[in-house]
């Protein structure tokens, strides 16, 4: 008899890997719009379809292990019965692949034993295993899915249970466009999908839009998704008229109807890319307000995105995007250009960004602005209001047409004004400067400039206070550098900013200190100090505030650290002799006054580490009076000052026999 193992083991078996959504071992409930499928799974067991086991089919509410009969696996006893399960069109083309010459044919086909091969690509339809007695679907709303348990029942003994779970769109894998292929009558589409281990097929439904506009439409048929070194893809590819925009997407579908998310669209053109026209017929002409480009309306196709616009002052190199306008534009006012200045410009067809297509070669043209010798007006009626902490100058509106901008000017006198504004293109501008003081007046004044560069004269000044308190700006940073047993400390001078700052003061701690203290009990009035009470090998942390003279200090400045690094050399030899008293260490004489004490330590050829002997002041010698006879006395030594040992001295070595 003719097994059916083929497709029991190899397909219906390899849903233990299926994600739905979660990998359940055995699995065999699976969630779908229709409600939830049970598959024949019997672990390798082999039988023919008509033969299928008394399988028992049980379901209960999950949670309640309230199990009762829901079905048999049974294959369908009637062809009406067949069309009601698998469809009218599945039917009829299994009874054409079976070239059944009746219906009562193709119900005597499936209850009779046939090699998996017999049945085709259908064995792959849900629906057809249905109806061979495989699959048994409960019907209910996909929402409900996943609030039953099942079980399956052979001689009264439980084969297999498992909760029902019900589907996620993200578990199916999101398409991504990896190949895009276009002539004038073709569109080829390659999507590719991220790799996952999944055994049950999975096909695509393909969607598609025409000419950018209205919805997108389903295609009757789907595409398979190929599975390839652990590459997953879905291809397709139709005919198309010349010069047709489409848009396309696919929604990957499981062979129980469960759709995943849509893929990235893509958009083809059917056009040969090399025959798509440029901008023709460009003219630029100087007016008023700038350089008025024109040309030719581009034709009414579908591919046309818009018209990029660059420019430079090269006719070579150096082009910038400058703008973009719409395809159907005919003109462009560029009224960013400065007199007596030659301009290049480029005017690029923008196309969508297909495979295979480069950007459209681009049409050149230059042009150049005239010039005006006469310069602007000055600005009249400039107020200044306080705003704030801040000051608001207002003006009015100069009336030449050729006007690039204002400038401010702020000063405490009308003699010592000096520009404190970008290029200001409304006849309004707000002093938020940070080192504005409420105790100063100040002077504004507002000039004009046109494109050609020329300058206005001063217009009449505004006085006005800021409503600023007694803020002072504090020193934005210390510099500190070593010299020699000092420590010097720079900080920039905000009294250039402020004719009020009348000194500082400077706070200084050590890593063990609680608090900053001043370094002095006065103010400095220099933007430096030289610190000598410093210890060597310690770490200082230092900030400044600045003080006006009306008593207002300032907020403290970024703190900033050093540690003036002292390093404690050794001495530079060592002697050692035997005497009767000892062993005698001794040393070339050192006249650091800082020294505190020289240290002596032993060891023996055998010892790895020195053992310290002891210590003695500066000026004497030592006497090693219990040296180690019979071996080889190795001797070293270190000085002590009051910021600590400094590394060993050479080593010396004398063999004392007794």
């Amino acid at each position: 008899m003719k097994k059916y193992s083929l497709f029991i083991l190899i397909f219906l078996l390899g849903a233990n890997s299926f994600a739905q959504p979660k990998q359940i071992n055995n699995q065999f409930v699976f969630s779908s719009p229709a409600g939830n499928y049970i598959l024949l799974n019997l672990d390798g067991r082999s039988f023919s379809t008509n033969n299928i086991p008394n399988i028992i089919i049980e379901k209960s509410i999950k949670g309640e292990n309230k199990f009762s009969k829901l079905s048999n696996f049974t294959p369908v006893k009637s062809y009406d019965e067949f069309v009601r399960i698998a469809g009218s069109e599945l039917v009829t083309g299994f009874k054409n692949q079976i070239k059944a010459k009746s219906n009562d044919a193709v119900v005597k086909f499936i209850n009779s034993p046939h090699p998996s091969k017999e049945y085709g690509l259908f064995i792959l339809d849900i629906n057809f295993l249905r109806a061979i007695g495989l699959v048994y679907l409960d019907e209910m709303p996909q929402d409900k899915t996943g609030q039953y348990e099942y079980r399956l029942i052979e001689s009264g003994k439980t084969l297999k249970q498992q909760t029902s779970q019900a589907f996620n769109k993200n578990d199916l894998p999101k398409g991504h466009v990896k190949r895009l292929f276009t002539t004038d009558s073709i569109v080829s589409i390659t999507w590719g999908f991220a790799a996952i281990n999944y055994k049950m097929p999975l096909l695509a439904k393909v969607y598609r839009q025409d000419d950018g506009k209205g919805k997108f439409f389903e295609y009757p048929n789907k595409i398979a998704l190929n599975s390839a070194d652990s590459k997953m893809t879905a291809f397709y590819e139709e005919p198309m008229t010349p010069e047709h925009l489409a848009s396309y997407y696919i929604v990957p579908v499981d062979m129980f109807g469960n759709e995943g998310n849509p893929s990235d669209t893509a958009n083809a053109i059917t056009v040969d890319f090399k025959k798509i026209p440029g901008v023709q017929d460009v003219t630029i002409k100087d007016t008023l307000d700038g350089l008025l480009c024109q040309w030719k309306q581009l034709p009414l196709k579908p591919y046309y995105t818009g018209i990029q616009i660059l420019r430079s002052r090269n006719a070579i190199k150096d082009f910038i995007v400058l703008d973009s306008v719409a395809a159907n534009a005919i003109s462009y006012l560029d009224k960013q250009v400065l007199p007596n200045i030659t301009y290049f410009y480029k005017f690029r067809p923008v196309v969508y960004k297909l495979a295979g297509w480069d950007e459209i070669i681009a049409t050149s043209f230059h042009g150049t602005k005239g010039s005006t010798h006469n310069p602007p007006l000055p600005p009249k009626n400039v107020e200044a209001f306080k705003e704030g902490g801040n000051v608001r100058l207002k003006w009015d509106h100069n009336q030449e047409l050729d006007l690039f901008g204002y400038y401010v000017k702020r000063g405490t006198s009308a003699s010592n004004m000096v520009i404190v504004s970008p290029a200001v293109m409304e006849n309004t501008w707000l002093d938020s400067t940070s080192n504005l003081s409420g105790r100063i007046n100040y002077v504004y004044s507002v000039i004009a400039m046109n494109n050609n560069q020329l300058k206005s004269d001063e217009s009449a000044t505004a006085g006005i206070k800021p409503d600023r308190g007694g803020y002072v700006e504090a020193p934005s940073g210390i510099t500190i550098r070593a010299e020699g047993k000092k420590l010097s400390l720079v900080w920039p001078d905000v009294s250039r900013n402020d004719v009020a700052i009348a000194g500082y003061i400077l706070y200084k701690k050590k890593t063990t200190d609680k608090e900053f203290l001043p370094v002095v009990n006065k103010m400095i009035d220099r933007p430096y100090y030289e610190d000598e009470n410093i210890e060597a090998n310690t770490n200082y942390t230092y900030f400044v505030t600045a003080v006006d003279r009306f008593g207002y200090e300032s907020q403290k400045s970024p703190v900033a650290s050093y540690t003036l690094a002292m390093r404690i050399l050794p001495p530079s030899d060592l002697y050692v002799r035997k005497l009767s008293v000892g062993v005698e260490i001794s040393w070339p004489k050192n006249d650091n006054g800082d020294i505190v004490s020289f240290n002596i330590y032993r060891r023996t050829a055998n010892e790895n580490n020195f053992v310290k002997l002891g210590t003695t002041n500066p000026g004497a010698v030592f006497i090693d009076k219990k040296f180690i006879a019979g071996k080889l006395n190795i001797y070293a030594v270190s000085i002590s000052t009051a910021n600590g040992e400094s590394d060993k001295s050479v080593e010396k070595t004398i063999f004392v026999s007794k």
